[in-house]
């Protein structure tokens, strides 16, 4: 019997390590005026800054083609609330943030020796990892990571009178475990 698959936590814990220890670099390329990200969420929580990145786990399915491993591809959301929708550069800045995680995701994480940005402990910076690091997919494990589409909106939130511009990005992380 194989042993129990680490699923989704994986997923979103490294990719919320991931752009914590990149989105530095990924905005003095793509936009130096963005704030970095500081507020990153796997829950509801009040919105008390801008930007606010929440990690969201879609769903799992698992492939029948194998006997001997077991294949599944996970998809997750990563939603950005970039500012509120009252200024002229909210639409452009949105856009630069979905840029920026996009550009970690699929070249400053993406395949260079084996995913090793997917398979390694990171230090990572959340609540719901009180250690401090990730614990990640063991190593030969990460097939491939793609981001399949890019989506943007306004969101009117109740604590707020101004809509909120905001951006996802649907990644899909494809995996085999013994």
């Amino acid at each position: 019997m194989p042993p129990v698959a680490l699923l989704a936590k994986p997923a979103l814990n490294q990719t919320i390590a991931v752009i914590q220890r990149y989105q530095n670099a990924a905005i003095a390329a793509i936009n130096p005026n963005l704030t970095p990200i500081q507020e990153f969420h796997k829950g509801p929580k009040w919105r008390t800054a801008f930007p606010w990145m929440t990690f969201a786990y879609g769903g799992t399915e698992f492939s029948e083609n194998s006997q001997q491993t077991r294949q599944q591809s996970i998809a997750t959301v990563i939603t950005l609330e970039a500012s509120n929708f009252d200024s002229e550069y909210a639409q452009d800045n949105a856009i630069d943030y979905l840029r920026v995680i996009d550009h970690i995701i699929t070249n400053m994480a993406g395949y260079d020796s084996a995913y090793m940005d997917w398979i390694t402990p990171l230090q990572i910076v959340q609540e719901t990892v009180p250690s401090g690091i990730t614990t990640p997919w063991a190593q030969g494990t990460v097939k491939e990571v793609f981001v399949e589409r890019h989506e943007q909106s306004l969101v009117l939130r109740e604590e707020q009178e101004t809509p909120v511009i905001q951006v996802s990005l649907h990644v899909r992380f494809d995996l085999e475990e013994l």
